[in-house]
């Protein structure tokens, strides 16, 4: 677990300046090893704990909670809250099922202070969710304790917690955290955006679709676009074989794990409900639609933001995919890609009437399709085949195949 280890200075003076109110002997534990043991310029011995004011921490974590839950594929460092102080290069992300807490080691050139460890560790949401609400706690217990002059944290943390009572007020904050906003200060419109983004995508489908839209110039006009791909004639875009898929791949898109792997089950047990052989490739959208029994399947106008939605009804399952940009293989290709994406989001992923494939990666849908595609287009053990055979050779970064 992380922990989080204050003994408060009740000694200082501290007048007006509200740091003074927050200085302590401090600690951060990942995986059992304090993380706050630092040596001081040339001195070989280590200091066991920081004496520093977590004030400015506090603060910072305050004002970043909801993109702290709410953001993906992001390391949220607490280096950023310092406020000159000098604390250990500590970062979190969350991928929807759990956090990545890791330390890297860090150098201060002015205070001349290194911090050696370097510690990783994944975690449930509620330990991470705990920790940093006992840090916040304890902070603001002792700045009212002190008397210390009124403070933009204090009124951060009581509305984070009054938000967190509420469950639906908690969830459209994540969702405004997933774009990189404050959910307490937000323009009108954005918050109209959420409010109608969430009509059409619930839960994690929601702070994905979200997660992939924090560059505002390609929000305009994609939830029209949602709206209308809906509305697509059934024969355009229902994948009536993922059904098979998905019945075979019932265990592995149960059994428990890291989405990638269980995306990597679910596409070799997909391949073997389509009877497909192992050097058997599928090389456009259309030989991969017919091959899922939808031969008259095909792309929509593209969006920015967006690379296939996805529909599971009682009719089944309907992708909508943008068409390619270009004629280029390498944009043929990536098509394709994003094609095998959706199709292991409807077979891998937990069933949801409608979400996306968008340009994540650690979010869970997103790494679940990611290497459901992989594996679904070009199967490992094919790959480790033809380099025994001499058929594939490495070129650098990528293996080609060699015609």
């Amino acid at each position: 677990v992380v922990k989080f280890s204050i003994d408060w200075d009740r000694n200082i003076a501290r007048g007006d300046d509200i740091d003074l109110y927050a200085v302590a002997d401090f600690g951060i534990e990942i995986d059992e090893v304090n993380v706050c043991r630092f040596r001081e310029g040339d001195n070989p011995n280590a200091i066991e704990r920081l004496s520093v004011s977590v004030y400015p921490l506090a603060e910072g974590i305050a004002a970043d909670w909801w993109r702290i839950f709410g953001g993906r594929d992001e390391w949220y460092s607490l280096k950023k809250n310092r406020g000159g102080y000098a604390i250990p290069d500590v970062r979190l992300r969350f991928d929807g099922d759990d956090f990545d807490v890791e330390c890297r080691s860090y150098r201060y050139t002015n205070p001349p202070v290194f911090f050696p460890e370097n510690r990783r560790e994944r975690l449930q949401r509620a330990d991470v969710e705990n920790a940093l609400k006992d840090f916040l706690t304890s902070v603001l217990g002792q700045i009212e304790a002190s008397s210390a002059p009124e403070s933009g944290f204090r009124a951060q943390w009581n509305a984070i917690w009054a938000s967190l009572q509420n469950p639906e007020e908690a969830s459209f904050c994540e969702a405004a955290g997933a774009l990189g906003l404050d959910p307490y200060d937000m323009p009108d419109d954005l918050a109209t955006f959420i409010e109608e983004s969430a009509e059409l995508f619930v839960g994690e489908q929601l702070i994905e679709f979200l997660g992939g839209l924090r560059d505002s110039s390609v929000r305009s006009g994609i939830l029209d676009w949602v709206r209308k791909s809906e509305t697509r004639p059934r024969y355009k875009s229902l994948i009536p074989a993922v059904k098979y898929a998905r019945e075979e791949a019932g265990v592995a898109a149960s059994a428990s794990g890291r989405p990638w792997a269980r995306g990597y089950r679910c596409a070799r047990a997909s391949r073997r409900a389509l009877n497909m052989q192992q050097n058997e490739r599928l090389r456009s959208v259309s030989a991969l639609a017919k091959r899922l029994e939808a031969p008259h399947f095909s792309t929509v106008a593209s969006v920015s933001g967006i690379a296939a939605l996805v529909q599971a009804g009682g009719d089944g399952t309907r992708i909508h995919l943008g068409r390619a940009q270009g004629k280029s293989k390498i944009a043929q290709a990536g098509n394709l890609f994003a094609f095998a994406r959706a199709i292991g989001d409807a077979v891998a992923n937990p069933p949801a009437e409608c979400s996306v494939v968008n340009n994540l990666h650690e979010a869970p849908r997103q790494a679940c399709g990611r290497a459901f595609a992989a594996e679904f287009l070009a199967p490992v053990d094919e790959i480790a085949s033809m380099l025994n055979d001499g058929r594939c050779c490495y070129d650098r970064r990528r293996i080609r195949r060699c015609e």
